[in-house]
């Protein structure tokens, strides 16, 4: 088997992915016209996010991955096809915190498998590529979604939306590799409390593993921030696509993502000839990554010429890439017994981010213009990545001068 086909069926499901975004939060904001409603949809995907990370990386280390992402996928594709009868708010919500409990557990089980398919010297080099074929999938999937919702109408885009996920379904269907082996303990719990009891275990040993090591606790610090960061572009981009022509929203709306998807694939097709990326510059590529992320977003969210808009979120989405890029690539170089529950407890932590962002958001944008509110919350992210920047460098140095002193 060429083992980059594994890599294209995240591609098929992302495309499904993003077009349902668009497609959803659209339809939401033409039923609703509300920006409380549109941040509800966003805050319900997160919400079964939340949830199914408590146990996704649990289910991905002790059970066979691979069917999970199988199951997953069908199961999306069923559930995107139910708003066709029944596009409603109440339905639309219902769908977000399916298809956000169905993706963790697909994104978790695809992401602990790929050093056992690809080998660890190649996370990064691989990472790159997954990056680069999902912002591919996130340009068609914007860009086409919001041409054909806007043309078409949102049927036709959850209907291709759905034939993407069952194309991943049966591509994994067909295609075959040496899956992990599910973890087998030596008492199977057999009643709901004891399996309650091992998954808290299981929980335990992870955060526990996590405190242990200084750099990965600062780098999902850090991506629990990012991501609470992230409720405010994932709100007010809508809102600025509705502010510069409120009859073209979902083709603006499209146009803004799909060309901060061009800039990542540039970032992902730089980052693996980036030599100087490895060791304790892994770490601080992703903090100063985060910083410049987070300084593109606040500039386009703040300006309402398309042009500009255009220009700086193609810039954001190539320091967007190399921030997702790295902190798989982290996360990945921790031991296969327990990776996919260090991914679950980053899935978790993105969850619980994006969650609190799409509480908070809604309420600042109240009081405050959208570009003020993008301010405060980008304006924290970046702050606390100076601020791990320079514990962890402090850090370093005090380990050294212990190490010589010896």
């Amino acid at each position: 088997m060429n083992r980059k086909i594994f890599l294209y069926v995240k591609a098929f499901s992302d495309l499904g992915t993003f077009m349902d975004l668009i497609a959803i939060n659209v339809l939401m904001y033409i039923a609703t016209g509300s920006p409380a409603w549109l941040a509800a949809t966003m805050a319900f995907r997160t919400l079964g996010g939340v949830l199914s990370s408590l146990f996704s990386g649990v289910l991905a280390d002790r059970f066979d991955r691979r069917k999970i992402m199988i199951w997953t996928d069908i199961f999306r594709a069923v559930i995107i096809l139910s708003l066709i009868p029944f596009p409603n708010p109440v339905m639309i919500l219902i769908v977000c915190f399916l298809i956000g409990l169905t993706s963790s557990f697909f994104a978790v089980s695809y992401s602990a498998e790929i050093p056992q398919i690809f080998g660890q010297d190649k996370v990064l080099e691989t990472n790159a590529l997954i990056s680069r074929l999902t912002s591919i999938s996130l340009v068609f999937g914007f860009i086409g979604a919001g041409v054909i919702t806007d043309f078409l109408g949102y049927q036709v885009t959850l209907i291709i939306d759905a034939a993407t996920y069952l194309l991943s379904a049966a591509v994994l269907i067909k295609i075959k590799w040496q899956t992990t082996s599910p973890v087998v303990t030596e008492h199977i719990a057999s009643g709901v409390g004891e399996k309650l009891s091992q998954i808290g275990k299981d929980l335990k040993e992870v955060y526990s593993f996590i405190l242990s090591v200084p750099m990965l606790l600062y780098v999902n610090i850090i991506f629990l921030i990012g991501s609470f960061a992230g409720a405010s572009h994932n709100l007010g981009i809508p809102l600025l696509a509705d502010a510069i022509d409120s009859g073209k929203q979902s083709l603006i709306y499209g146009l803004i993502w799909g060309v901060w998807g061009i800039g990542s694939v540039l970032a992902t097709l730089l980052l693996p000839r980036v030599n100087f990326i490895k060791g304790n510059h892994l770490y601080r590529t992703y903090f100063v990554s985060a910083i410049l992320m987070s300084a593109g977003f606040i500039t386009f969210l703040s300006n309402i010429n398309i042009w500009i808009v255009l220009m700086f979120a193609f810039l954001t989405g190539i320091f967007d890439a190399c921030f997702t890029t790295l902190h798989a690539t982290i996360l990945q170089k921790t031991d296969n017994y327990i990776r996919g529950r260090i991914f679950g407890v980053g899935m978790l932590l993105k969850s619980l981010g994006f969650a609190l962002g799409f509480v908070v958001a809604p309420i600042l944008l109240e009081a405050l213009s959208l570009a003020k509110m993008v301010w405060v919350f980008h304006g924290t992210l970046i702050t606390s990545s100076i601020l791990v920047i320079l514990v962890s460098n402090a850090s370093m140095r005090k380990y050294k001068e212990v190490k010589q002193s010896l």
